[in-house]
């Protein structure tokens, strides 16, 4: 039996040997090393990286933001008019970014005694490595620079007023946007909001919600407030007699009221996140807003502004700190996290409501000699699943948090109880540490693998200029863009894609590795199309009836050019012996998974997949499915139809015993009769890989079968 294996495994080594092609190489935006040493060695590993320069030419930029995708039944995705603005390209397409940038870019203000601001789209694609995207100084409203790369989403311009449609408003004088410094997005069912200043750190601050077009929010539920909410100015003017489910119920059911906590912006908002809808069951938004007292208020987008934590809840001192981070977590809990950049620790507020508005229960504090003045933080896996609280501003459920310290250019990933993960040190793309005073913001992608830091460095002249860099995610294994290139490490010369390609067509035969059993003798025939899920047509009989392809009527069933699925029939005076005849034979293929992007999987780190297992808080939660794999690690399971595979060389292995009796050394359960040492499922491994990268892959030609020892060109 033993040397039968060997010969098995030497005839296909022979078979798939002579394939060797080089794999294209491509370098990574972002690099990663082992952990660095350091005078004092710290708790959780440091890991240097390389970032690229997505823009420059920006002066004075605080927040950032990914715009990520809304959620249907809200109004971005149920307007049409809002929903043009999302598609890609536009301004809040969801892969772009919103950056807070306190600069009109040549607009005449609307309000020459505030300050001037505006929210930039920025497509970070666009940027490639070597070339980034200038941000130019004039950037007039409808007139994108870089091919569109850069558009003004909102500026403070006369255009841009509350009062464009909120004139009764008292706060009709001031823009969405002016000395914009925080960005919050409701995915779920709502708008962005954004945190300014326009006054500077000591004058009154606002929070503004804006409409696809950058202008503050029309039909405002709010007659005193309009879009834009202003320090003492818009407070809370009303309140629910009783709880009452949907926003009409509540609207009828209200009583004149003061506030009903004290609190209101009175200096400049330096940090927002999304909360969720109010407790009151109107079903409106509230956000949470910190200001440069160091008080922490929340904003009804229909009742206005109470109070949630005092003043010196932060730290803030005579320094602008630029950007106070602020995120929520819904789930154990209801929490608030907040940077505390002078005290170098990050304050929890643990939230409770009365059924009227939210409360302050507690305050703790996640304190670390690794925390060096942290200005922002972010979930390093953004809640995208819940549609009640869908934002880049909130954890989803047992995401950690990043931290970004200005003190020493790092960033540090801390669990929700304060445990220091990891640690990165931040680097300019020639290798230079980006290094103290320098980061000053940070946004995490939605599917939780990149990072977009806002950094300063000096410009021409001895100006301060403001960049946005793009960097990989990490945790305590390393950079995940690291990994994924060691994923994706040039194999050996038989088992590239090449090699993968014509292993997918070729037929198989016994003497060439198929199994006694199995369901098919290729790939191909399985999986016709790669990028795709579905088998051949002419597999399958429809219910519905085909269109002719040239008039695009519909064709009766009983039509010639319909046809039929294939049948069999003899005369039924016919005696039939053993066995039936093979045109007897019916099969009806399942519809095999889809394989475009299927090699991607392996990039997601665990942490992401089981973060958005938790409850999505209607009852309704995933469950991980944990398995072991070929290496005695358990992962959680990625491919299969019942995620039974950790990684894609163990789905590839399970793929090819289960279907084609082709038994691998790389299964995570070999049999006892091993015919492939590994070469096939790495080459076909890569060719997967492959596919998910090229955008319009080739199906490759079939090939003939093979003998024992023959080259398969």
């Amino acid at each position: 039996m033993r040397s039968a294996s060997r010969a098995a495994m030497h005839g296909l080594a022979l078979a798939f040997t002579v394939l060797a092609a080089t794999a294209p190489s491509t370098q990574a935006a972002t690099e990663a090393t082992s952990p660095t040493a350091t005078g004092v060695r710290p708790a959780a590993p440091t890991w240097p990286l390389r970032a690229r320069v997505v823009a420059t030419g920006m002066h004075r930029a605080f927040g950032v933001r990914q715009v990520g995708r809304f959620h249907s039944g809200g109004p971005f995705v149920s307007n049409p008019e809002f929903l043009l603005q999302t598609q890609a390209g536009r301004a809040l397409d969801p892969q772009r970014l919103l950056v807070a940038v306190e600069q009109n870019f040549g607009a005449s203000p609307g309000n020459a005694a505030h300050a001037p601001g505006a929210v930039l789209s920025i497509d970070p694609t666009a940027a490639t490595a070597g070339h980034a995207l200038a941000v130019p100084a004039v950037l007039a409203a409808g007139r994108p620079a870089e091919a569109g790369a850069v558009q003004l989403y909102s500026v403070q311009s006369p255009g841009q007023l509350n009062r464009l449609h909120n004139a009764s408003a008292r706060t009709a004088d001031f823009a969405g946007v002016s000395g914009p410094r925080y960005l919050s997005i409701n995915n779920g069912f709502g708008r962005p909001w954004v945190a300014n200043a326009p006054f500077g750190l000591q004058g009154a601050g606002s929070e503004s919600v804006l409409d696809p077009d950058g202008a503050p929010l029309a039909n405002a539920p709010s007659d005193s407030a309009g879009g834009v909410f202003v320090g003492a100015q818009t407070p809370r003017t009303s309140r629910p007699k009783a709880v009452r489910l949907g926003w009409l119920a509540s609207l009828l059911n209200r009583q004149d009221s003061g506030q009903l906590t004290p609190g209101a912006m009175d200096k400049g908002a330096l940090g927002t996140a999304f909360l969720g809808s109010s407790p009151d069951g109107s079903g409106f938004a509230v956000f949470a807003v910190v200001t440069g007292n160091g008080a922490v208020v929340q904003v009804h987008v229909q009742d206005g502004v109470d109070g949630l934590a005092p003043p010196g809840t932060v730290d803030v001192g005579d320094e602008d700190p630029g950007v106070i981070g602020i995120a929520f977590q819904w789930i154990p809990e209801r929490a608030l996290y907040v940077t505390d950049a002078r005290r170098d620790r990050v304050v929890v507020l643990q939230l409770t409501d009365d059924t009227r508005q939210f409360k302050l229960q507690r305050t703790r504090y996640l304190q670390s000699p690794w925390l060096k003045h942290p200005v922002d933080l972010a979930a390093c896996v953004p809640e995208i699943a819940n549609p009640r609280f869908a934002s880049h501003t909130t954890l989803a459920g047992g995401s950690d948090l990043y931290v970004v310290n200005r003190g020493d250019g790092s960033v540090l990933r801390l669990r929700q109880d304060g445990t220091v993960v990891a640690r990165a040190a931040v680097a300019w793309p020639d290798g230079r540490d980006v290094g103290g005073g320098r980061l000053r913001a940070i946004a995490v992608s939605a599917d939780a693998q990149r990072l977009w830091l806002i950094a300063e460095r000096e410009a021409a002249g001895g100006a301060v200029e403001s960049v946005l860099i793009e960097t990989s995610g990490f945790d305590a294994s390393g950079a995940f863009a690291s990994r994924a290139d060691a994923v994706a490490s040039r194999p050996r010369p038989f088992e590239t894609a090449a090699a993968g390609a014509r292993i997918f067509s070729a037929t198989l035969t016994p003497a060439t590795g198929l199994g006694p059993r199995f369901n098919a003798a290729s790939c191909v025939a399985c999986h016709p199309g790669p990028g795709g899920a579905s088998s051949r047509e002419e597999h399958f009989a429809r219910r519905i009836a085909r269109m002719d392809p040239v008039s695009g009527r519909v064709l009766a069933t009983d039509d010639p050019a319909a046809g039929m699925a294939p049948r069999h029939s003899m005369a039924a005076s016919a005696v039939l012996s053993e066995p039936l005849p093979r045109a007897a034979n019916v099969v009806s293929l399942r519809m095999p998974l889809a394989l475009a992007a299927t090699g991607r999987l392996d990039e997601i780190p665990d942490a992401v997949i089981e973060a958005q297992a938790f409850s999505k808080g209607d009852g309704i939660k995933g469950r991980v499915h944990y398995v072991t794999g070929a290496d005695g690690t358990q992962r959680v399971g990625r491919y299969g139809w019942k995620a039974d595979s950790a990684r894609l060389d163990e789905a590839v292995a399970a793929a090819l015993a289960n279907e084609m009796g082709v038994h691998s050394a790389l299964a995570a359960h070999p049999a006892a009769v091993v015919t492939d040492d590994g070469s096939m499922v790495r080459a076909l491994s890569a060719y997967l890989r492959d596919i998910a990268l090229a955008r319009s892959p080739t199906v490759p030609k079939p090939a003939a079968p093979q003998r024992l020892g023959e080259a398969l060109q």
